[in-house]
């Protein structure tokens, strides 16, 4: 299982020949399949300026709702090795020759939503960001720009106040390195050798409250405003604060980082399969559905109250 980080991001594009002026969501479409109508071979298109390091895009997939698309950036040769796990013996992956006109490339899958014009993108390291994107025009048609906004998280809690009855579901804390006293508490552990030791090899501490069987946790407004603040305020106590819940009864049940800058949601893909009692990698096919399938799930999720934030 690999777990990832999806991020959300307001796309803008601007007509850079008429003083800047942003240009409607509805014409993205149009402006983008010009572009890569013109550009793509084999369902890939350069964005790589003069110079630079290749970075390619391929596109999985591009209908009248999304754009579906796989990043790409080169990575050195010199840097990785192709090894025998019979005798341990190690070569370059590519030869020589192959370097002249091939490459092996560190990847990651972006989705840009047409009718609202926000770009969800799995972070990877390595593999190229959101910024990449903005190379569609000033490679190919530097009439226009393009510009990425991050969805400011704190935006999305003020959602979650401000909602017609807001309720909390969940909270889940991430206590760093949890001192003697706390860990006697919860495993009611007395005897000093086994606390010390468990203490010693703890990085940290996890635990959810959970009200009664659908039940709330709380929907008193002011009370959910306080508890927000005081877990602001000891913010060094722990390594994360996150609470589960929705500004209202109509809307479905979503999470919220109190300590993240931006909004992120974190996604689980498996890599491998059990196929005879050995591990398989899956096929890539199946991987690259699996991560759309992801990606559009927090979309849908999360739809409502990005779309307030982003004023789309």
């Amino acid at each position: 299982m690999s777990t990832k980080n999806v991020y959300l991001y307001k796309v803008i594009i601007k007509d850079t020949h008429n003083r800047n002026e942003e240009i409607r969501v509805d014409n993205f479409k149009g402006i983008i399949d010009a572009i890569l109508n013109d550009n793509m071979i084999n369902d890939a298109i350069n964005l790589t300026p003069t110079d630079a390091e290749p970075v390619i895009m391929d596109i999985m997939e591009n209908n009248d709702a999304y754009l579906f698309a796989k990043l790409n950036r080169k990575k050195p040769n010199n840097s990785m090795q192709k090894r025998n796990y019979d005798d341990y013996t190690t070569t370059d992956v590519l030869n020589e020759d192959e370097l002249q006109n091939s490459g092996v490339e560190l990847f990651t899958y972006c989705i840009l939503g047409y009718d609202h014009g926000i770009l969800s993108i799995v972070r990877s390291k390595g593999a190229p960001n959101e910024g990449v994107l903005s190379r569609i025009f000033t490679v190919f048609n530097n009439r226009y720009s393009l510009e990425t906004e991050s969805v400011p998280n704190q935006d999305l809690i003020a959602e979650l106040l401000n909602g017609n009855a807001p309720q909390i579901n969940k909270i889940q804390v991430d206590i760093a390195r949890p001192d003697a006293q706390i860990l006697q508490q919860v495993f009611g552990l007395n005897e000093g050798d086994v606390l010390n030791t468990v203490r010693r090899n703890t990085a940290s501490l996890v635990f959810e409250v959970k009200p009664e069987f659908r039940g709330a946790l709380c929907d008193d407004t002011t009370i959910i405003t306080q508890l927000i603040e005081v877990f602001r305020r000891r913010r060094n106590n722990y390594n994360s604060v996150k609470l589960s819940g929705k500004p209202d009864g109509s809307t479905r049940q979503r999470q919220y980082d109190l300590y993240e800058e931006y909004f992120k949601y974190p996604i689980t893909v498996s890599e491998y399969r059990q196929e005879g009692g050995r591990k398989v990698e899956i096929e890539k096919q199946e991987l690259q559905n699996s991560y759309r399938r992801e990606m559009m799930n927090i979309y849908n999720d999360y739809k409502e109250v990005i779309l307030v934030v982003c004023d789309r």
